[in-house]
């Protein structure tokens, strides 16, 4: 996830199928909801309902989170156009989980391959620049390049929004390359 005041963005990559369909969850003006590991897509559809009515990031996260008896197997991270954070990593996430969270990005990840995929991902982004879409495809890429999602990446998705619209909405449901595949599709 990320921020650069005018533009928010969303991606992921995963060894499952499909995982567009599921993970990110993006509303123009609103924010952005990434829910995996063991993914509720409640707290996509239940959050940005939220955020729309003007909740913090953090109370929208602790609202649904308190409901969900099996919120220690999930991983959270939301963020609004304010630039406020919230992010949840339960302990029962399946391992490698973690989360680095910057000034104007989150990242976290559950299955990974170890810290190095978390670490390689913010190194991209923080020294990347230009546009937000093609920043985020290449943070996915050096993150799968550290040795990614432990079964490796079959799908990915990118969300881009601003206060007006979706501005780029990309999915590979399923693909040997998925990333490469994301960045084919954004040319």
């Amino acid at each position: 996830m990320s921020h650069d005041s005018r533009l928010l963005g969303v991606a992921v990559a995963s060894g499952s199928n499909s995982v567009g369909d599921r993970v990110p969850h993006a509303m123009p003006r609103v924010g952005l909801i990434a829910t995996q590991a063991y993914t509720n897509v409640a707290y996509g559809v239940e959050g940005l309902k939220l955020l729309s009515k003007k909740v913090s990031p953090k109370e929208v996260l602790d609202k649904l989170l308190v409901k969900d008896p099996y919120r220690e197997l999930r991983q959270v991270a939301i963020m609004d156009f304010k630039g406020r954070k919230a992010v949840h990593t339960g302990v029962k996430a399946p391992e490698y989980h973690g989360e680095i969270v910057g000034e104007d990005y989150i990242i976290i990840g559950n299955l990974l391959a170890g810290e190095e995929v978390l670490r390689g991902m913010a190194i991209e982004f923080k020294s990347s620049c230009g546009d937000l879409a093609w920043r985020i495809i290449k943070t996915l890429k050096a993150g799968s390049e550290m040795g990614g999602d432990r079964r490796g990446e079959k799908s990915a998705a990118v969300i881009v929004v601003s206060a007006k619209k979706k501005e780029v909405n990309l999915r590979v449901d399923m693909h040997v390359t998925p990333i490469e595949e994301l960045s084919h599709m954004l040319k």
